[in-house]
């Protein structure tokens, strides 16, 4: 299959566009990424993980989001992909690069689509004979209580390379944190607090404040489509994995579909 095949129209900003702006587009268009242009051409991708970072800096907390422009935060070192490239290879690309999402550009430069792991991550919705057991992550799970604090729990998400965390209470789940509930919890802090408050109070918010409370769960039996559909309806990129009284046994992400997806179908194996 090629890329053509699934790669969705890209959504795009200028890089002079005001950061507020941007997460507005992101919010209306209910995507996670937004492919950075100038004159027509591509200069970088912005997703949620860039805005989150950028308000999370020290300095920048004293800003509004209003005052900022998308190229502060964007990421400008960006590898695209071609509309006749084949999924699985570029799963495995993903995977290889630790990227959730690829520009697709002609052979002419020109930008004609994005492909990311949600796309990826659909081709897996008729799989219904593997059980989330068999990819879901078990091992060194992280996890937040809804009482820690923010800016602690998105330096840990960025140290382990997590795009969500499951937010838990004695080891029950109670809710789930992502880059997009952080960015969105960063900007409302920065247009809500004054200026000169804005240092201090910034260590003050609480993961309670930003996390989706009875996020949507699955359990190790259901199948991988099931897992599939479920993220994918409600616009997150993991989910956690739960036994009785909803008590954490592990966490499935479009990073472990992708995976799958860049196996050609299969389960990888222990030693991968």
């Amino acid at each position: 299959m090629e890329v053509s095949q699934i790669m969705i129209e890209p959504t795009t900003i200028d890089k002079d566009e005001r950061l507020s702006h941007a997460l507005e587009v992101l919010e209306k268009k209910g995507v996670d990424r937004l492919v950075v242009i100038q004159n027509g051409e591509l200069r970088g991708i912005l997703t949620y993980a860039d805005i989150a970072d950028r308000l999370g800096v020290g300095k920048v907390v004293e800003l509004s989001i209003k005052r900022l422009h998308v190229s502060s935060a964007m990421t400008d070192t960006v590898i695209t992909v071609t509309p006749n490239d084949d999924v699985t290879d570029v799963a495995q690309l993903m995977i290889e690069r630790g990227m959730s999402g690829c520009p697709v550009l002609r052979e002419n430069g020109e930008l004609t689509g994005i492909i990311t792991k949600a796309e990826i991550s659909r081709l897996v919705e008729k799989v219904d004979n593997v059980k989330v057991s068999r990819l879901m992550t078990t091992q060194d799970i992280l996890q937040v209580n809804p009482v820690a604090r923010l800016i602690k729990a998105r330096a840990d998400m960025l140290d382990a390379g997590y795009s969500g965390l499951p937010v838990t209470d004695g080891g029950r789940v109670l809710g789930l944190l992502t880059e997009r509930m952080v960015a969105e919890a960063m900007a409302r802090f920065t247009v809500e607090v004054p200026d000169k408050h804005r240092a201090n109070q910034v260590r003050q918010i609480r993961v309670v404040d930003a996390m989706l409370k009875q996020p949507p769960m699955v359990s190790p039996d259901d199948s991988i489509a099931v897992a599939a559909k479920t993220m994918l309806d409600a616009n997150l990129n993991t989910l956690p994995v739960v036994g009785a009284g909803n008590r954490l046994v592990g966490m499935i992400s479009a990073t472990d579909l992708t995976r799958f997806v860049a196996n050609k179908f299969k389960v990888p194996s222990e030693s991968e």
